[in-house]
């Protein structure tokens, strides 16, 4: 009958080993889930600020295009091509950069009907 004793302990001994080892890979799986909340708040933040930058960066270009072309124009036939090739340099930044910010903006993704999806 000891021998059933022991066979008993030894499974239990076995199971709470096992406990153990779960507990352990619990413990690691909050400890990554809490770093990739926090990188996924530092990569929020990072591209909110990126999106007001490049907003900033648009306005900006923009606004010097727009001033630029309101200086009247120069008697100067050089100083007015001067001017003309700033204003032309402007405007082409500021197609370049929104050319990229949507060239770089991923599609929003196609939503399903309640029926299922679309099919065409």
């Amino acid at each position: 009958m000891s021998w059933f004793f022991d066979d008993v302990i030894d499974r239990l001994d076995k199971l709470l080993a096992g406990q153990g080892e779960l507990l352990r890979l619990v413990g690691q799986l909050s400890t990554m889930e809490a770093k990739m909340a926090i990188s996924l708040a530092a990569i929020t933040a990072e591209v909110t600020n990126n999106t007001n930058v490049t907003a900033s960066v648009v306005t900006l270009v923009q606004n010097l295009a727009a001033q630029i072309a309101a200086i009247p124009p120069s008697s100067d036939p050089t100083t007015q091509a001067a001017l003309d090739a700033l204003t032309a340099t402007l405007t082409n930044n500021d197609t370049a950069i929104a050319t990229a910010v949507t060239a770089n903006t991923p599609a929003a993704p196609a939503t399903a009907n309640a029926q299922g999806p679309v099919k065409s």
